[in-house]
């Protein structure tokens, strides 16, 4: 509970935790419960993948803008307060609405929007709290909670879709945007550095404008390679719960999913925000894009729903590892120039193009031919984006330690040649 040499304070420091857990349950298993939910309403799989993408065409299009405000404005607890309540509402109105595929889209869509904001508003309450030289182990922290979330959404998604049917899991996401809504607000603003939440150290009061961050050639070559990342990852959790039920599994395994996954999560974000200091930014961040195509490719010589399960844990290590990494990176090429968050933005865009149009070609090639020729397809994407993320991606991470002095802006970087 340390950031860098001082103690984090604990009020604030749980609440942080609290809202990252709740976010998670949040939206935890909302993904594989749709798409299952829309097939018993005699969705086809085309259409199922549509409206999946719809809901991250809404963070396509607030993703980038949602990072940008959170720079521009420091009352970010009630900007998560806001994206909490709309997320909460847009979900619990799915069950009544999906006799009209318009309307479906409409609240996936809106949905999407407000959940842009999640990811710079966490971040910047981190990086606030914390400070540049905490911010990878409070990150590890947060997203080991996150996952937690994701657990206990899925561990409750099993025990009340057998009593009260797949409808219930949107009703309990009303029930979640609240507390998490709740638990960001105990965050005391006393315990914020708002200026350093914007990627300013000491003694730098004013941040270069934004656009500095197209310019980077490291900035572009992270935004290519998530895209592709999230391109061969977005679709295949609600691919992989539909392939459950292909094979004959039960609700509960359409669940366990997410469960398996989620569990491997929580050490590895936690283990992440540790080595990433130790290691480096890019060796930690090499080994999430390393096991991502094996994964998929293997899910094509799965023939039970147990073996789908088990495979699927593996999902754990990458997603464990990203939401560490990304702000690591993104700490570094910002620190002392600002806009911090709006790279958070940027990359997390980049992240829900891939999520777009992932669930676009997946939809269309599962109904045309079939889940085997679709691993295949995905599984080059991720090796795709591998390869250029491993040649390509430069390591970020400091040589000196992070003392936040003033007037320092500038780093030179720590690992020179291959990642480990």
């Amino acid at each position: 509970m340390q950031g860098g040499d001082r103690p984090l304070p604990t009020a604030s420091y749980f609440s942080l935790n609290a809202a990252n857990f709740f976010q998670a349950e949040m939206v935890g298993v909302t993904l594989p419960v749709l798409s299952t939910y829309l097939k018993e309403q005699k969705w086809s799989y085309d259409a199922i993948g549509m409206a999946t993408a719809t809901a991250g065409l809404g963070m396509l299009v607030f993703q980038a803008p949602a990072g940008w405000l959170t720079d521009k404005l420091t009352s970010r607890r009630k900007l998560f307060v806001a994206a909490a309540l709309v997320t909460g509402a847009c979900f619990a109105a799915l069950p009544i609405a999906t006799a009209s595929a318009l309307l479906v889209c409409l609240l996936l869509f809106v949905s999407g929007a407000a959940q842009s904001m999640f990811v710079p508003v966490l971040g910047a309450l981190a990086l606030g709290l914390a400070g540049h030289k905490g911010l990878n182990r409070l990150m590890g922290t947060n997203q080991g909670w996150n996952h937690a979330g994701n657990i206990t959404a899925a561990v409750v998604a099993m025990t009340v879709i057998p009593l009260l049917g797949l409808a219930s899991v949107f009703y309990l996401v009303g029930i979640c945007s609240f507390l998490a809504a709740a638990s960001v607000l105990f965050i005391r603003e006393k315990d914020l550095d708002e200026r350093v939440a914007t990627g300013l150290t000491n003694g730098v009061d004013r941040g270069t404008s934004w656009t500095y961050l197209l310019r980077n050639r490291t900035v572009l070559i992270l935004l290519v390679s998530i895209f592709l990342f999230h391109l061969a990852n977005a679709p295949i959790l609600p691919g992989v719960a539909l392939y459950v039920k292909r094979l004959g599994g039960s609700d509960q395994w359409m669940t366990a999913t997410v469960l398996s996954a989620q569990l491997v999560m929580v050490p590895v974000a936690w283990l992440a925000g540790r080595l990433c200091d130790s290691w480096g930014r890019k060796p930690v961040m090499a080994v999430a894009f390393c096991v991502l195509p094996i994964r998929i490719l293997t899910y094509s010589f799965a023939t039970s729903p147990a073996g789908i399960v088990g495979l699927q844990s593996l999902d754990g290590i990458g997603a464990g590892i990203y939401g560490v990494a990304v702000a690591a990176f993104s700490a570094d090429l910002t620190r002392g120039k600002g806009s911090f968050n709006t790279l958070m933005g940027l990359f997390a865009t980049a992240l829900t193009v891939g999520g777009v149009a992932g669930p676009l070609v997946s939809g269309l090639l599962l109904q045309h031919l079939g889940f085997r020729a679709t691993f295949f397809v995905f599984a080059g994407l991720a090796a795709i984006g591998t390869v250029v993320f491993l040649r390509l991606v430069p390591e970020t991470g400091f040589a000196d330690r992070i003392t936040d002095a003033p007037g320092e802006s500038d780093f030179r970087p720590a690992y020179q040649g291959s990642p480990r």
